[in-house]
């Protein structure tokens, strides 16, 4: 490439860096966010999928409901251009809630039984901070109940990309070989189930659920340290965090409302198969009910493929339930 070519390309990014600038600050101004940091939101537009940890007071059913009904638009109004409702397009915030197939990631952040949390995927590239507020912002005037964090890490899609065995294996994670303070209690199963080495089973049990997407599925017990923005919304309020105050939020809700003994359910494995699911088919007619609409409309978007059909033997995913599992296939030495 010339020398001209250069300077004109150099340019070119100098200006896009102006605008990105230009535009940080005008949603500094619009939402009050004190100590905007430029360097952490560029960074994180270099993240190609930022990993985002969602953590959060539990709220009850019927908040649930109307957090659901609000966002998701299966329960909308809406009509496009051509006159009529289509619920699949322009997803909020609790993208596929109901279906998590269809994305390869969770994107999910709250559940039938009211716990909130999520070891999710920002589900767009190298986002930019307009990008990053747009799906929570709006959350706190609609929803003054909601008691949460919603954090973005430096870790593209998962925390192993950070693990030294990872790096060594040249992408090839062999976690059964590592020595980290997370590994090391369960080497033997992680060997035993790790996708690397067996025959991939379609009707696995949790155990195995629980180990063999190990590499890519676990988080790191040090996460924090990765978190480098917090949108912490509590009492009305939504504050933005960067830099260390953004991981020491994180921190204090993950240690309040996060425990090993629940934690998988926030992860997108879990949901991989029809043997469990985010809930059932009586929990989406109660939510026609709540907005006033008739229940019969749930059987209707079934016919119209607009959600899928239930399995009736799915087992929906609840903190009880996965403590259980827990206790029962994990805990046991």
């Amino acid at each position: 490439m010339t020398e001209k070519g250069i300077k004109l390309i150099n340019e070119f990014i100098d200006i896009l860096e102006k605008e990105s600038l230009e535009n940080m600050h005008k949603l500094a101004e619009e939402y009050n966010i004190k100590d905007l940091d430029e360097d952490i939101c560029m960074e994180l537009s270099g993240v190609r999928r930022p990993l985002v940890l969602v953590r959060g007071k539990p709220i009850t059913v019927e908040q649930t409901m109307r957090l659901i009904t609000g966002e998701e638009p299966l329960f909308g109004e809406d009509v496009n251009e051509k006159g009529w409702f289509e619920p699949r397009e322009g997803r909020g915030a609790l993208k596929n809630i109901f279906y998590r197939r269809g994305y390869d990631w969770l994107s999910t952040w709250v559940y039938s039984d009211g716990t909130i949390g999520g070891d999710i995927i920002h589900l767009g590239k190298y986002p930019e901070l307009d990008e990053i507020l747009s799906g929570y912002m709006h959350l706190v005037k609609k929803y003054p109940f909601l008691d949460m964090v919603v954090s973005y890490t430096i870790y593209d899609e998962c925390t192993c990309y950070g693990c030294d065995i990872y790096e060594r294996e040249h992408s090839l994670c062999k976690s059964s070989d590592c020595g980290c303070k997370d590994c090391t209690p369960f080497l033997y199963k992680i060997k035993k189930y790790s996708s690397w080495n067996r025959k991939w089973n379609f009707s696995p049990d949790f155990e195995e659920l629980y180990f063999r997407c190990w590499d890519t599925n676990h988080v790191r017990s040090d996460v924090a340290d990765s978190v480098v923005l917090t949108i912490w919304i509590h009492n009305g309020e939504t504050e933005v965090l960067f830099g260390k105050k953004a991981s020491s939020k994180f921190n204090e809700y993950n240690n309040l409302y996060c425990a090993p003994e629940y934690a998988f359910m926030f992860t997108q494995i879990l949901y991989s198969y029809d043997s469990t699911c985010i809930c059932d088919k009586k929990f989406v007619e109660d939510c026609f009910e709540f907005i006033g609409k008739p229940r019969s409309l749930c059987d209707e978007y079934v016919e119209q493929k607009f959600i899928s059909p239930f399995n009736e033997k799915a087992t929906v995913v609840t903190k009880e339930w996965v403590t259980n599992q827990y206790n029962t296939y994990i805990a046991v030495k």
